[in-house]
């Protein structure tokens, strides 16, 4: 059995394991080490600067684009734009994971890893019996429920739908979780919810066929001028290498 058949069916085996869930979610890492931690949390004094990044990049925001009518909208604005969130992207596509991996990761050389959420079961966790849309969910609300702690602190991450109101969330059929405290990381508060299944880099060549087949390259799955240049960065760069 070749690597990535291998690794295929240890994605089916992990499925399994999580109970086949009806919708299950994926994220890929291009280093296998890394832990399911968003960039937010990773600085210190991370709450305080929560707001401040939030309030700035309103600030700036509102003269590039149309004001968004919801927290959330604007915290996905952030996200997609690479400022420091409680967010983590996840999508229902695997091989939107896969590329991911493989988009950020030209080398080959080192492992990666591929993690399987059941988003429901992360939901029973905290008492939700459903996966949370937002900004649609007006109980809901981002400031109230992470800022004040109203009408209690969350602490495990939970799932939540986003509207997909840009092109690049309907491409990449993105969905999140949302960070709780740093007393209920996902290694701790919901190892039972996601499994984690390696990439071997001696998968990657097939890998990087299966995108191809797929028709999953970097301007597909980031419709946009960033997406197009990486595109054709890698498309004339990448001829006549062996990968």
């Amino acid at each position: 059995m070749s690597a990535w058949n291998e690794f295929l069916a240890q994605v089916r085996d992990a499925e399994k394991e999580l109970g086949n869930p009806i919708e299950p979610w994926y994220r890929g890492h291009s280093n296998h080490t890394w832990k399911l931690t968003p960039s937010l949390p990773r600085e210190s004094d991370w709450q305080a600067k929560e707001k401040e990044l939030f309030y700035e990049f309103t600030k700036t925001a509102a003269r590039l684009f149309d004001k968004r009518s919801d927290d959330w909208e604007t915290l996905f604005d952030m996200q997609h734009y690479w400022i420091p969130t409680r967010l983590l992207d996840w999508t229902t596509v695997m091989g939107v994971a896969i590329a991911f991996i493989l988009h950020s990761d030209y080398s080959d050389t080192e492992d990666s890893a591929l993690f399987i959420l059941d988003p429901m079961a992360l939901n029973r966790l905290s008492g939700r019996h459903d996966i949370i849309s937002v900004p649609e969910d007006k109980t809901y609300e981002y400031k109230k429920i992470y800022w004040e702690k109203r009408p209690f602190e969350i602490e495990r991450p939970l799932a939540i739908r986003p509207n997909h109101i840009s092109p690049r969330l309907q491409a990449q059929k993105g969905t999140f979780t949302v960070f709780g405290t740093e007393n209920a990381p996902f290694e701790t508060a919901a190892e039972a919810c996601y499994r984690k299944v390696i990439l071997s880099s001696d998968a990657k060549t097939e890998a990087r066929e299966f995108l191809k087949w797929a028709n999953l390259d970097e301007y597909t799955i980031y419709p946009d001028i960033v997406g197009m240049a990486r595109h054709i960065k890698s498309k004339i760069l990448s001829q006549g290498n062996t990968k």
